[in-house]
């Protein structure tokens, strides 16, 4: 009797286990955007089978940004991740109003209308000019100033669901 209990128990879990969605068992979804090489940036997504990286004319102006939007089907639809963004800040830009070179942004997608998680960038080209700076506290949702450019990964976002990373170049003066 005792046997039998045992392996009914034991069933039970492996079938619980077997049957538990591989998101639930499997570790946050990594985004990396690296904007260190010479030429358009690097984005890798790990652990997610289920995403799109767009690089068309909405997030793309080839003669004065490169830019990205990711979209990562089925993450956060209940929209538990607050939209944010972040404007890495090149010290060597003559206006400090207009000193941002590289935007990072979370939101979510009314595209497809799944209200999946999104991570976007943009990332001005030498002699183009910045973006606005931000404000010194700017309301939530909001891009914040993430200081000057790092050539070292920064973990700009990260939670159970997601990790956002980014790494920038030297600052050159524009």
């Amino acid at each position: 009797m005792k046997t039998i209990r045992y392996m009914l128990r034991t069933s039970a879990f492996t079938l619980a286990a077997l049957l538990l969605p591989s998101s639930l068992l499997a570790g946050p979804v990594t985004v990396t955007i690296d904007d260190t090489a010479k030429g358009p940036p690097v984005v890798q997504v790990l652990d997610s089978d289920e995403h799109l990286v767009y690089v068309g004319p909405i997030v793309n102006d080839p003669a004065v940004e490169d830019g990205a939007l990711i979209v990562l089907f089925g993450v956060d639809r209940e929209g538990s991740i607050p939209n944010m963004g972040w404007r890495f800040i090149d010290t060597k830009a003559p206006d400090p109003l207009f000193a941002a070179k590289d935007i990072v942004w979370i939101d979510h997608d009314d595209i497809f209308g799944g209200n999946d998680l999104r991570v976007g960038f943009n990332s001005r080209k030498p002699g183009t000019g910045w973006y606005r700076t931000p404000p010194p506290n700017p309301e939530p949702g909001v891009d914040v100033n993430a200081g000057p450019v790092k050539t070292t990964w920064i973990t700009l976002y990260s939670d159970n669901t997601v990790v956002v990373k980014f790494r920038g170049p030297a600052p050159k003066t524009q």
